[in-house]
């Protein structure tokens, strides 16, 4: 009897939950949002979503993208989960304390990446890109989470001795279609600087001091 209650202590099911309450999230904002939610879609081949909805007011707050951005946070967390599942580093134990840590991080760095996206918009008078930058960077972060989903619930079921080949293989496809989207973005030009090392100096500080923060937060 004891033994029993042991197994099921020990087992996974915390990330079958998880899956489920994401699944929850993803069915509120079909339900709520059907019509842009079906039109999300639409950025694989088109742009109609960024003209259809970028005079959304408020354009960046709005129900839409805080339910969006709990699907992100766990998606892009349990990627990062499988991840060091085949790394396998020193400080992780493959449990939900450390999932919690990564989700933690996760959330962290993707709203102070916001906030200090906003703080050298107003320092470089951008405001208005920086906004429109915000809105079709999220777009298509939300298209490729709930893209995402499906792969990591099939990653988790996976099992055999080819599990670790294919967690591989699916972050690296995922990695593929991030870098693809990204470079798209930045062809669309919403940000226009006179120099390029201004620029670069933007999308460094942008990139990097988040996870400065982050590292004090933590380490120090």
């Amino acid at each position: 009897m004891f033994e029993g209650i042991e197994k099921i202590v020990l087992s996974k099911d915390w990330i079958t939950i998880i899956f489920i309450l994401v699944l929850v999230v993803i069915t509120i904002l079909k339900y709520n949002y059907s019509e842009r939610f079906s039109k999300l879609f639409s950025l694989t081949y088109s742009d109609k979503y960024y003209t259809d909805f970028i005079k959304t007011n408020p354009l960046i707050l709005n129900k839409f993208h805080f339910l969006f951005s709990i699907v992100i946070f766990f998606n892009i967390s349990m990627l990062i989960f499988f991840s060091f599942q085949v790394i396998e580093p020193s400080f992780f134990n493959n449990s939900l304390y450390s999932f919690t840590q990564i989700f933690t991080v996760v959330a962290l760095y993707i709203i102070l990446r916001y906030v200090f996206g906003f703080l050298l918009a107003e320092i470089f008078d951008l405001y208005d890109q920086q906004k429109q930058l915000t809105f079709l960077k999220f777009s298509n972060l939300s298209l490729l989470s709930l893209l995402l989903f499906p792969l990591l619930v099939f990653l988790n079921y996976s099992v055999g001795k080819y599990h670790h080949v294919t967690i591989t293989i699916g972050i690296i496809l995922v990695l593929i279609l991030f870098f693809i989207h990204y470079y798209k973005l930045l062809k669309k030009d919403k940000l226009n600087f006179n120099s390029l090392f201004y620029l670069l100096l933007y999308l460094c500080a942008l990139e990097i001091a988040p996870l400065i923060v982050i590292y004090k937060m933590f380490v120090d």
